[in-house]
């Protein structure tokens, strides 16, 4: 029973945010939007921000060990991730620091549940993903090749999937389109 009341205490937790079990919602803003210098850190104790990561689209993945629709993801977003490398898109996984002793494990149960070539942080006291207003997880953040959130998507994904693939593709490309056409709008009105 204290097992029971364990898991669901942590289920709910202290990090204020909810698994988010139904199909992945898609948010992509009008326009770009400024990220909060907001860290988030390394196993050495680095601490990184969004901005330190360089791509035409950068994906940081919320996650937590105590959601099942996240530990479903993981396998699949490892493959993805591998898949995309070479082609623009940059996946990094952030995980509550508590969620794991020490990184070793967070790194051996990535290992046991087939994603091991992920780039995993941890969140220390959740201030990354309550910075960001993220209050369900799995959360993808899409970062531009500016450093702006370009939008969100919220849910499971099925990221092995050929058309998820196509899909994420194209949005990279509409994405740094839509950069474009945000610098071009400001230069032109610079003038």
């Amino acid at each position: 029973m204290n097992k029971i009341l364990k898991f669901m205490t942590s289920l709910f937790f202290a990090l204020g945010f909810v698994c988010q079990t139904a199909d992945a919602k898609i948010n992509i803003f009008p326009k770009a939007r400024y990220i909060p210098e907001l860290s988030f850190y390394a196993d050495n104790g680095q601490a990184y921000k969004l901005k330190d990561f360089k791509s035409d689209l950068l994906m940081a993945v919320l996650w937590s060990r105590y959601c099942g629709p996240c530990i479903n993801d993981l396998k699949k977003l490892d493959k993805f991730s591998e898949k995309m490398k070479n082609k623009g898109i940059r996946v990094i996984i952030i995980s509550p620091e508590k969620d794991f002793k020490t990184n070793a494990e967070r790194h051996a149960f990535l290992q046991k549940i087939e994603a091991p070539h992920l780039e995993s942080y941890v969140d220390r006291k959740s201030n990354f993903i309550n910075g960001m207003g993220v209050f369900v997880t799995p959360a993808v953040i899409l970062v531009n090749k500016d450093n702006e959130e370009a939008g969100q998507i919220t849910g499971s994904v099925k990221w092995d999937d050929e058309d998820v693939i196509d899909y994420m593709l194209k949005l990279k490309a509409k994405i740094s389109k839509q950069l474009y056409e945000q610098k071009a709008a400001n230069q032109q009105n610079q003038e």
